[in-house]
């Protein structure tokens, strides 16, 4: 369903180009969630963005393609993406409060999407609406169509946000950051309300997080990204049962466990994410990383472990011995299988 071949996305400031996504390639099935994590700043929102072509005009994209259903994204005019926002691809922005318009009714705003994109009348619209609302459980959404953002709770704004993004039917669903703020329990009814709506409708989603219970949850393939490329993709299984990145070993280790028994400090990631202005030509995570070598200041290919797996670490090259020897106590335990 959606191909994106080296990604590249950059803004221009004062300082200089800063470099968002740095030549990002994945891909999407129809009918599938996938996860994309990482620290803030690791280029996740980015992405999405590029994709539904709705940067700022500092910002430029480019690609070898971006691929939606077998039509080049990047090609398309500007006429033509409003054809396709709303309508194929619909996206969830991180705050609801924002994204809400605070002078129009929530009714309008869902419906308005509906009427631009059907062509249907303001009776038909509305009543589109109130099914969309019932759909996302919102209580009494006939009375509720007519009141405004404020007067909702901060998950009631989400299902309004979910309500909206899929009142036309789209075919894929960009979720950023859709459980942000909420607390535990809205947050669990969210994720199985999106999970029920895909089972229902086969709508393929991307779940931009960084919250790994919230990947673990929903999510069936795993992208995991630093200095605004891919440092490591898998199924959820592979990536939370034998990481192999240094990065996703750092994230899944400041994570606190409920199942271990002895109590242990968590492991942060020390130091800093890299200067977007200026990213290194190796391995943007090697200034933080514990296993550093000379090599990992080379470009860094991608190394394959089988069943889709594949990270960017050199760790799992031959020449990483030869440089220096690796104390097989202290090499992730990923490294060892």
């Amino acid at each position: 369903m959606l191909e994106v071949r080296n990604l590249k996305t950059t803004f221009r400031t004062e300082d200089g180009p800063a470099t968002a996504v740095n030549g990002l390639s994945f891909s999407l099935q129809a009918g599938e969630t996938l996860g994309i994590v990482g620290e803030s700043g690791s280029g996740k929102s980015v992405t999405a963005l590029s994709i539904m072509r709705l940067l700022p005009r500092n910002a430029k994209s480019t690609a070898d393609a971006v691929e939606f259903a077998g039509e080049d994204l990047l090609r398309k005019s500007e006429a033509e993406m409003r054809r396709i926002r709303g309508r194929r691809i619909a996206m969830i922005f991180q705050d609801p409060m924002t994204s809400l318009n605070p002078v129009l009714t929530i009714g309008e705003q869902i419906a308005e999407a509906v009427r631009l994109h059907f062509g249907v009348r303001r009776s038909e619209a509305r009543r589109r609406a109130v099914e969309m609302l019932e759909k996302v459980r919102v209580p009494e959404a006939k009375r509720r169509l007519d009141e405004y953002p404020h007067q909702f709770s901060g998950g009631m704004r989400q299902r309004v946000m979910i309500a909206m993004a899929l009142s036309c039917g789209p075919e894929l669903l960009i979720a950023d950051e859709p459980t942000t703020a909420l607390d535990v329990t809205i947050q669990a009814q969210i994720l199985e309300l999106m999970n029920e709506i895909q089972r229902e409708t086969g709508t393929a989603i991307i779940l931009i997080t960084h919250d790994l219970g919230v990947v673990a949850e929903v999510c069936g393939n795993v992208l995991v990204m630093y200095g605004g490329n891919l440092v490591e993709y898998g199924t959820a299984m592979q990536i939370f049962d034998a990481p192999r990145m240094p990065y996703t070993q750092g994230l899944l280790a400041s994570l606190p466990r409920l199942d271990k028994r002895d109590r242990t400090r968590l492991v942060p990631i020390k130091g800093q994410p890299p200067n977007l202005l200026n990213l290194p030509a190796g391995c943007a995570f090697a200034p933080r990383c514990a296993y550093r070598m000379p090599i990992c200041d080379e470009p860094v290919a991608l190394y394959d472990f089988g069943g889709g797996h594949v990270a960017r670490c050199v760790l799992y090259d031959d020449r990483a011995t030869a440089q220096r020897p690796i104390d097989v106590e202290t090499v992730p335990q990923a490294a060892k299988t």
